[in-house]
């Protein structure tokens, strides 16, 4: 990423939090360093990983000590060190596209309609029930969220609703909808591209009752029967820099600023999709992971969004529904938070049926357009179209058991499965890869994740032992086993505890460039640049219902995935692109399967041979 560190510490960034929780420790440069040789090891020759041994002994002696004294100031002086640069780093000042690469996609379980009426109807109580929860959350009312005994940081949640990521040249802005002075009471609905101002909240601050809030849904429906030819909302999944010179352009007209206004401003928008087939050979719940994760293309439903919004509740037409988050202001468990309260709403049919109605009429937001943006429009949803059609996205239930096992064999469900996603990595591409896992840091003030890295040279080994030819005896591969799912527990622990190694050397890199140091050569080693290309970018968002997450990998040779431990089954989002011919989602889930059930008969076949003894 070429942006100055002084860009990168762009008064874009505000936050807003009051805690008592502690604030982010500088971490311990000897622990930091000693995990970056442990991951080194795992995927270097003895050779190489001799000269990695010398490059880290010559920044310890030139370059550490000037740089973590300047880190441990930054952390004396701000309530978190990190964050404010993380928000640039990881978000506002990446110039790629928000769809696929950034903003994830969320599925609720399948509901019960396939009516154009029902849509409107569960689009209705969605609204609803987000709002709800976003009462509880302005107001402070929602219980804690837990890390064993300690509480977390619940800034995030004020995040979700009326927040906006907006498209600036070099570096974008984040406009918090808790920022604003004036209270919201709206929502945007897109329907065939066109965008509505629908209110949702009377002056009271009580939510719209489900007959009102339909009823505004159908004057929708009736202004919108015609797609838009010129939907400018195509743009926002582009290039950041492409998108930002569009808007300013548009924010020239004083109508076209009055509804990207609206928009800035909505609570939350909601997309009332037209219907999609899944492609041939992939499923229904497949096609709901596209429609939530990048809209299908512009001939499907990628013309009915708008991709600045934190939330974007994507109604269907058969019963299948979802959300497309943007990243920026907050992580997945909060996300799913809001999702599982939603669900509990379905579950005990707690909507206000009567109540208050609109002292509003429903208003179109036209956005009238150039020449030039139109043929912008035209580029975008060519672009759109091509990543629709190159990524690969393929929901995977594993069924022979769930995160009950691993836990009956006192080993942490988590480790489990991320020692199965290196098997199955291995297996296919006989290579070990570079793995990202998020971990949460918000047991500290604004706290955002940390990277529960893999493969540590304990996973290397009991991989190695996995595949060996001839097989290893059992009670040596089970013994690998317990070793390396207890070292990524740990080091999870580690990471959650602000004692992982990433964000430390971010950090003493960004010291570097803000302080015109010179750049330590560790971060130019070949070892460093292999440790950041995450060939497997994972996240757990465990959910109570059935809820499932997804996004797409990090570069073209790479693997996402997002999965969801449940009792008795393990759910599994599985994105890869098609273009790049030695990765496949499916293929994947076929090792992965094969993985779950050999590493379940190794620690069954030692348990027999333990119990014999």
């Amino acid at each position: 990423m070429k942006q100055s560190v002084n860009a990168l510490a762009s008064s874009h960034v505000t936050i807003r939090q009051s805690s008592d929780l502690p604030k982010l420790p500088a971490p311990k440069p000897e622990k930091t360093l000693k995990h970056f040789l442990d991951f080194a090891e795992a995927l270097q020759s003895k050779k190489e990983f001799e000269e990695t041994k010398h490059i880290v002994h010559d920044f310890v002696v030139k370059d550490l000590p000037k740089l973590q004294a300047l880190l441990e100031k930054r952390a004396n002086e701000l309530p978190n060190w990190l964050t404010p640069w993380w928000l640039n780093i990881a978000y506002l000042a990446a110039r790629t596209p928000l769809p696929v690469v950034t903003s994830p996609g969320v599925m609720f379980p399948k509901f019960d309609f396939n009516t154009p009426e029902g849509q409107l109807e569960y689009a209705a109580k969605i609204s609803q029930a987000a709002i709800k929860f976003y009462l509880l959350a302005k107001n402070d009312q929602l219980k804690p969220d837990m890390s064993g005994k300690s509480p977390l940081d619940m800034s995030q949640y004020k995040f979700l609703f009326g927040t906006t990521r907006v498209p600036k040249i070099g570096v974008d802005e984040i406009k918090y909808g808790c920022d604003y002075k004036e209270k919201l009471q709206h929502i945007v609905v897109i329907r065939n591209g066109h965008l509505f101002r629908v209110q949702i909240l009377d002056s009271n601050e009580q939510p719209l009752s489900i007959s009102a809030i339909t009823e505004q849904l159908r004057k929708v429906v009736s202004e919108s029967e015609t797609p838009n030819p010129h939907p400018v909302g195509i743009v926002s999944s582009d290039g950041r820099d492409k998108w930002a010179i569009v808007y300013s352009s548009l924010k020239k007209d004083n109508k076209n600023a009055e509804s990207l206004e609206a928009v800035e401003k909505a609570l939350f928008v909601v997309c009332l999709d037209k219907s999609s087939d899944p492609p041939v050979g992939y499923t229904e719940k497949d096609e709901q992971s596209r429609q939530a994760l990048h809209g299908g293309g512009s001939k499907v439903n990628s013309c009915n969004r708008w991709f600045d919004k934190t939330i974007q509740f994507v109604i269907g037409t058969n019963g299948y529904t979802g959300m497309t988050y943007e990243h920026t202001p907050a992580e997945g468990p909060p996300v799913g938070a809001l999702m599982d309260y939603i669900c509990d709403q379905f579950d005990a049919n707690a909507f206000y049926q009567d109540g208050p109605s609109s002292s509003s009429e429903v208003q179109h937001l036209p956005l009238t357009t150039t020449s030039e943006i139109n043929q912008r429009i035209a580029k975008s949803s060519k672009n759109m179209d091509h990543t629709a059609n190159d990524l690969d996205i393929v929901a995977f239930t594993f069924k022979p058991y769930g995160k009950n096992f691993p836990k009956s064999a006192k080993i942490s469900p988590d480790s489990f499965i991320q020692m199965a996603y290196q098997l199955a990595f291995y297996r296919i591409h006989s290579s070990l890869p570079p793995t990202y896992e998020t971990a949460t840091l918000r047991k500290f003030t604004e706290g955002r994740t940390e990277n529960i890295r893999s493969p540590s040279s304990a996973a290397a080994s009991f991989v190695r032992q996995m595949v060996s030819k001839p097989p290893r005896p059992v009670n040596e591969i089970h013994d690998a086993l317990i070793h390396a799912t207890n070292t990524h527990k740990k080091y999870t622990v580690d990471c959650m505890n602000a004692s992982g190694m990433d964000r430390h050397l971010l950090a003493w890199k960004l010291i570097a460039s803000e302080n015109n140091l010179p750049t330590p050569e560790i971060f130019g080693s070949n070892i460093y640049q292999q440790l950041n290309h995450f060939q497997v970018s994972t996240s757990q968002v465990p959910t109570r219902h059935f809820i499932q997450m997804c996004f797409g990998p990090s570069a073209l040779d790479c693997y996402g995935i997002c999965y969801n431990p449940q009792e008795t089954e393990l759910h599994f989002m599985i994105s890869t692109f098609k273009s790049y011919g030695s990765t496949s989602s499916k293929k994947f889930a076929k090792e992965l399967q094969k993985a779950l059930i050999d590493m379940k008969s190794v620690i069954n076949k030692a348990q027999k041979q333990t119990s014999k003894l």
